[in-house]
Order: C-alpha cells, then structure tokens, then sequence
C-alpha cells in the first residue's frame, strides 16, 4: 500500500465485537453443558435493541449453536481459537502469529461459520456502519485515490459504494469477515480484476509471506531514477520501478496487485511521449527559446520537477514527478544522448512564424 487507512476508522467495531461475544457465550454455556441463551437474550445489552429484529442473524446463530453443539469439546475448542487468530490482523500480516483456515475446522461448523459472519458482513450495510467507516477514510485521505494502486479515484460518500475487500478472503479466514479491521475499501479493478479472493498471507505454494497492516501509518513513493528511457526492442523506455522505502511487504504487495506491471503498461509507457511534449512547450513558454544549451536543459528540469511537485499531483499524474526526477539525474550525469533528445524536443516545440507573402 502507498499508505494507511487511519485507524480511527475502525473505532464502531461493535457488530464484530458483539458477534464475537455472542459466538463465544454459545461455546461457553455448551462447555458447561446448558443450552444457549435464547433470542434476542443472547444478544449483548447494549446493541439489543439494534439487532433484535435481525432475524437473519439469529437463525444462523442458532444454525451455528446446533453445529457446535455436535463438536467435541476438544473440537470446539478449536473453533474458538480458530476465531480469536483469525481477528489478530496486526500480528497475522507482520507473521507474528498464525491461525487455522476454513479447511482446518472439523467438517460440520464451516458452513454454518461461513454463513453467520457473511452475513453479519452484510449487515454492516443495513446498520450504517459501512458508510460510516468509509466517510471516515475518505475525509482524511490527502489523495482521494485507492492506496493499493494511487491509480484509482475513490468516490465521495454518497456515491455508488466503491468496493469493500476483505482483506484477509472470506472463504479462508470467515471469522475476520465482520471486522472492520480487516474490511479495506479498495477500487474496483485491484479488488475484482487482481486481489480477488488471494490469500494476503500465503503465497501460491502456500508459504507465510508478511504483508501490509491496512491501518497502519506508511508513506510510499514510486521511483524511477535507474530508469533507461530510451526505446527496448518493445518500443518502450525501459522501466525500473522501485519503491521506497522497500521492504519484505512491498514483494507480497506488488505480487498480489501486479503493481509494477500496471504502472508500467497502463500509465509510463502510453504517457511518456505526451509527458516529454508537455516539459518541452512548458519550456518555450516559461524559458523562452533563445537558449537550448544543456546547461539551460539541466536547470530547467530541476525547476520543472518543482514546479509538478507543488501541483501535488494525484492518481497517475502523479508518476510524472519520478519520471522527471529521472531525466533531471541522468541529463545532470551527462547523458548526451537525452540532452540531445531533450534539446530537439524543445527546439521542435518552438512555435514557426508564418511565412509572408511577397508582393510580385
């Protein structure tokens, strides 16, 4: 992630704690060999008038409780800490901690596990407490991008809802599904089109791998400065995108979201052109085109590169600084052939009178 949602927004936790709450008093009073609490008594004091007409929930509850009720106690057991593991998000995303998945759990609870926090998950909707969550993220974000990628705009509250992804997957871990610790709002195309339902802390043969804590303060940039911006044999300058500060979690992060390669074939290489074109009409303007020396090329660069970081460009745009930041290193180490580029870019930009027409 470029960088993290504020945790504050996770402060109206209360479905998933109640949930939590509930799940366990039925554990309990099964342990201690009495039936469980009946509805809506099960429900904590304090959220009872709230849920009490959610009968949905109470018949999966009851479909849960009855499912329990089969385990051994060494089974339920299992459950139970199966449930507290798969909520402990900081210690599962920094491999501090493990727990169990779906498939670990004796055959007969999974279904009705699933079907319970599911839809509890939904009800998050019905409660106000999505929108709630989600007006809270977008009102401090600085850029109103999707911080998996920066690429994609988020919508104002109000709008249709952008997606919300469970970030540990629902049909792995369904006890962290009503958490809004693990509920990320995400755009569509990281979430649909390349996270899908990935499991963020195993990679595909199935071997723990750190990952970014969602909620967690972070501030990472894209740079471009070993770049080679001359055409490869696929036409297109050779990109080299690194992130810093890098880490163990950018790996997971890059490899789940494919993030070098859609900033590479859906922003650098169709922009670079109109991005060079752009630096060259902004120098005859603002520079005059009296003088094209590589000295007046180098300085300019360095200006420009001010100027489209005080614009605190967003989304893709925003790849533009790096890109400049890269020419404005390797013009300064004296790479003639891009000061020669560059040179005839401006020289190319300069405005041509038109010719007058000699009376005969």
């Amino acid at each position: 992630m470029f960088f993290g949602y504020p945790i504050a927004a996770v402060a109206e936790n209360w479905l998933h704690e109640c949930l939590v709450g509930m799940v366990t008093a039925v554990h309990a009073r099964l342990d201690a060999g009495q039936p469980p609490a009946a509805w809506p008594t099960n429900i904590p004091t304090a959220h009872r008038a709230r849920l009490r007409l959610k009968h949905g929930l109470c018949d999966r509850l009851n479909a849960y409780a009855a499912a329990a009720e089969g385990l051994a106690p060494a089974q339920r057991a299992q459950v139970l800490i199966c449930l507290n593991q798969q909520n402990a998000i900081a210690g599962l995303v920094s491999c501090v901690s493990n727990c169990a998945c779906l498939t670990d759990l004796p055959a007969p609870i999974r279904e009705p596990a699933t079907d319970l926090f599911v839809f509890a998950f939904k009800l998050l909707t019905d409660l106000d407490v999505r929108d709630a969550h989600y007006a809270i993220i977008y009102n401090t974000l600085g850029s109103k991008v999707c911080p998996f990628c920066a690429l994609e705009y988020f919508d104002a509250p109000g709008a249709p809802r952008e997606d919300l992804d469970h970030y540990l997957a629902v049909s792995r871990y369904p006890f962290a599904a009503v958490n809004l610790r693990n509920l990320t709002p995400m755009g569509m195309k990281c979430n649909e089109r390349h996270k899908r339902d990935g499991d963020i802390l195993r990679d595909a043969a199935g071997n723990r791998r750190l990952s970014f804590d969602p909620y967690a303060d972070r501030e990472i940039h894209v740079s471009l400065l070993n770049s080679i911006p001359f055409p490869q044999a696929d036409g297109h300058p050779q990109w080299r995108i690194e992130f810093v500060p890098d880490s163990p979690e950018c790996i997971t992060w890059n490899s789940v979201f494919d993030i070098r390669t859609r900033i590479t074939r859906d922003v650098l290489n169709p922009s670079f052109g109109d991005w060079l074109g752009s630096f060259a009409r902004w120098f005859v303007t603002y520079k005059g085109s009296g003088d094209v020396s590589n000295d007046r090329i180098i300085s300019s660069l360095g200006d420009y590169c001010i100027v489209l970081l005080d614009m605190r460009l967003t989304a893709r745009d925003a790849l533009r600084l790096p890109v400049f930041q890269m020419i404005e290193r390797r013009c300064s180490n004296g790479d003639n052939r891009l000061l020669a580029l560059m040179r005839d870019l401006v020289t190319r930009s300069v405005p041509q009178r038109p010719a007058v027409a000699r009376n005969m």
